[in-house]
């Protein structure tokens, strides 16, 4: 019972993990900033990346840390 619990835990976490990832933004611009020109120019919409990327960043690294915890956990109960 205990397996199922934290199997879909990990599921729910793994999930969550790649939604996180893919909403990041990239470190590089890419062409997109060599040929000049996106929002990204102004000195708000910079830190406001930062900030929405930062925080994106915390949660990624907490549920990677949730899901090894899982993992663990569910080796304990199973042996």
């Amino acid at each position: 019972m205990a397996t199922y619990i934290f199997g879909s835990a990990i599921l729910v976490l793994a999930i969550s993990i790649i939604l996180c990832v893919s909403i990041q933004q990239g470190k590089s611009q890419g062409l997109g900033a060599f040929a000049g020109g996106s929002d990204a120019d102004s000195y708000f919409n910079k830190n406001k990346k930062r900030n929405r990327d930062a925080v994106l960043s915390k949660i990624t690294i907490v549920l990677s840390v949730l899901i090894v915890f899982c993992v663990l956990a569910m080796n304990i109960i199973a042996v």
